[in-house]
């Protein structure tokens, strides 16, 4: 019985290594197997990777010992794997507010309408309606202090999770810094003062009443402004005490505005400079150089360091205030509040980018002049050329491989 058993083994381990012949050969196979009187079957052949030889498995055909060679390509899989999964969660979760808009944006905005503008034509009635509705319902992330916060809340926090008025949790911004639709706002009801200005000039604009976003970005603060038979009227709906701002002076003093713009959120692209209104300025004049020869085209970029001096837990970073690009000459100009403002500016061509940074004091009234120069930035012109001739290569090394595959065949 042992025997037998032994020798169907080997004429199906036979029939499996033949299965290309034809039924008639490896029955004729067989039956030679059986007539030699073998009964040990054939030891398995070593497979060679990577120049190495290697044993394999016969049941998984893995290899029984891990080569470096193998454990390398085994963890580079499994980190591929784990980044494109994170990759694939981080665009839904950044797609979620943009769905929401378009599939219960409307309902959503209905219900709050009804709520806030029923038995009402007055604009600036409904504005009030409109902030106290506001009040009441959002709350502010940016209030809540990191040492009062659990482990799990920071973690949650760090994707941009908070929980809100009633105690649920919702999404605030994707990862903090993506934008979010005033559809969503109503249903997260999580606001900073750009939340509070986009929705209360979302609504605004939804009864009829034309109305605009207004912010200072170096100074990471916005706001609103409606008119009523072409009389503005400047709104603050974050202000837990006063909305309204009667002195626009006063008000850009003492928040320390160093640039003010105003949009149209339905033409985000086209912003109109209201600075003047709000601040005193003066005139920054840039020129850019390579080698003292000036530069066209170059990227010049302002930045204010105001809150990262006021607020460093917060602000680790000086913020966007205006960027410009040099002229023939090699300047551009700004004007700005009063302050002092890190400037940097970067040229690319091709493949080759040079970059700079200075600083400039402005003075209200007055020009301030800064001078610019441009070094080779090396970690972006490494980062260019490998995104660059890294995928040439690939795809050059799978065309010749199908050349040779073709030729060969």
């Amino acid at each position: 019985m042992r025997t037998d058993y032994t020798i169907s083994n080997l004429c199906r381990l036979h029939w499996r290594l033949d299965r290309f012949l034809v039924s008639q050969s490896s029955t004729v196979s067989c039956i030679l197997l059986l007539k030699s009187g073998e009964t040990k079957p054939r030891k398995k052949k070593k497979r060679k990777r990577g120049g190495e030889s290697i044993k394999m498995s016969p049941k998984t055909s893995k290899p029984l010992k891990a080569t470096p060679k193998y454990v390398l390509r085994k963890f580079m899989r499994v980190t591929i794997k784990i980044l494109m999964a994170y990759v694939a969660l981080s665009l839904v979760l950044i797609a979620i507010p943009h769905a929401y808009k378009f599939i219960w944006g409307d309902k959503i905005t209905s219900e709050v309408l009804s709520k806030v503008s029923s038995n009402t034509t007055d604009p600036k009635e409904l504005a009030l309606r409109i902030y106290s509705w506001e009040q009441q319902n959002f709350a502010n992330p940016y209030f809540i202090q990191p040492e009062n916060m659990s482990l799990i809340e920071k973690l949650l926090a760090g994707y941009g999770f908070y929980y809100d008025k009633q105690g649920e949790v919702h999404l605030f911004r994707p990862f903090n810094i993506f934008p979010v639709p005033p559809q969503w706002v109503l249903h997260s009801k999580l606001a900073n003062c750009e939340e509070y200005a986009k929705v209360f000039v979302y609504l605004m604009s939804q009864e009829g009443v034309k109305a605009r976003i207004v912010r200072a970005p170096g100074e990471d603060h916005a706001w609103a402004e409606y008119y009523v038979e072409n009389y503005k009227i400047i709104f603050d709906p974050s202000n837990p005490k006063n909305p309204v701002i009667v002195n626009p002076k006063q008000f850009g003093q003492l928040k320390n505005f160093s640039y003010v713009e105003a949009y149209d959120p339905a033409n985000p692209d086209h912003k109109e400079d209201v600075s003047d209104e709000y601040i005193e300025r003066g005139r920054l004049i840039v020129k850019v150089v390579k080698g003292n020869e000036p530069v066209s085209g170059a990227t010049v970029e302002v930045l204010s360091t105001y809150l990262r001096e006021r607020f460093p837990k917060r602000y680790d970073a000086p913020r966007y205030v205006v960027v410009n690009e040099t002229g023939k000459d090699g300047t551009t100009q700004f004007k700005l509040g009063p302050k002092e403002y890190k400037i940097m500016g970067k040229k690319c061509s091709f493949l080759i980018c040079w970059k700079g940074e200075s600083t400039g004091k402005v003075i209200a009234g007055s020009t301030t002049y800064a001078k610019l120069e441009l070094r080779v930035d090396y970690v972006t012109t490494s980062i260019l050329c490998a995104l660059t001739i890294i995928p040439t290569g690939v795809l050059m090394l799978v065309i010749h491989k199908r050349y040779v595959y073709q030729r060969q065949q």
